[in-house]
């Protein structure tokens, strides 16, 4: 195969499939590792594709922000697992913060703890939680963001700045190795904020974020304590983050456990 015909498959693959890594590429195209990558950077050049650790994604996805109705009905089944395992590490009498997203969402949906403060910039957790006579609830102000439903801006900012929590929940668009990333930048700083408020900052995203790269970075992995997603991570360049991370790494094994 010339390289020329199989940069424009590669190209193409990429593109339906949304992301590819090296070694799924390599082994399509029966090419080395080396080779796939030296594509992959001529396609970023070119503009067709953004390049990641270990492959590469769509460009359309570093941009693009669906809607909080869009996000809701994604991967469900992943959400409801990370949101059990999240509220075990919940514990009575703390202050606990819920970001606006669809994951934490699911937190307030299953929540079952008492005597907790909750607090949220999301109006939909607030709208779940409202008559919960158990919890006290602080919702955040600021301006509104329709599209998912969020709080964000300088007041939102600096209520954060006047708080502390025992642990926050945190949604994201994209998870790579260095940290995380969300596509607008006033829920970004607003997420900024609960990091620097919170005692343990805990990420809360499936896999499907992996390797994904939205517009702003949140947080760089030494500002998290805590991931929890929904099953373990992929053989090659994760598992060997895994093993390297000062993170804290929670999901749900096949056999129905949790691996730490």
């Amino acid at each position: 195969m010339f390289a020329d015909e199989r940069k424009a498959r590669i190209a193409q693959h990429v593109l339906a499939h949304q992301r590819a890594t090296v070694s799924e590429l390599a082994q399509m195209f029966q090419a080395s590792e080396s080779t796939i990558r030296r594509d992959l950077q001529e396609l970023e050049e070119q503009g067709v594709l953004r390049r990641t650790h270990g492959g590469a994604v769509a460009k359309e996805i570093a941009a693009f922000e669906p809607t909080w109705s869009e996000k809701r009905i994604q991967n469900q089944e992943a959400k409801m697992h990370i949101a059990a395992l999240a509220l075990e590490l919940v514990r009575p009498g703390q202050v606990v913060l819920l970001d606006a997203g669809t994951t934490t969402y699911e937190l307030a949906r299953q929540w079952r703890h008492e005597g907790v403060t909750v607090v949220t910039n999301s109006l939909d957790i607030a709208s779940e939680l409202r008559s919960r006579r158990e919890l006290e609830l602080v919702l955040l102000g600021g301006q509104f963001r329709a599209k998912t439903g969020a709080f964000v801006g300088p007041f939102a900012e600096r209520m954060l700045d006047e708080l502390h929590v025992d642990i926050a929940f945190l949604g994201a668009n994209g998870v790579d190795f260095r940290g995380f990333t969300t596509p607008n930048p006033q829920e970004a700083a607003v997420k900024r904020a609960m990091v620097r408020c919170a005692d343990r900052a805990v990420l809360v995203a499936d896999r499907t974020k992996l390797d994904q790269i939205a517009f702003v970075r949140v947080a760089t992995w030494d500002e998290i304590d805590t991931w929890i997603s929904d099953g373990p991570l992929p053989e090659g360049e994760w598992r060997r983050w895994q093993a390297e991370a000062e993170v804290e790494f929670i999901c749900e094994r096949e056999d129905g456990g949790v691996r730490g």
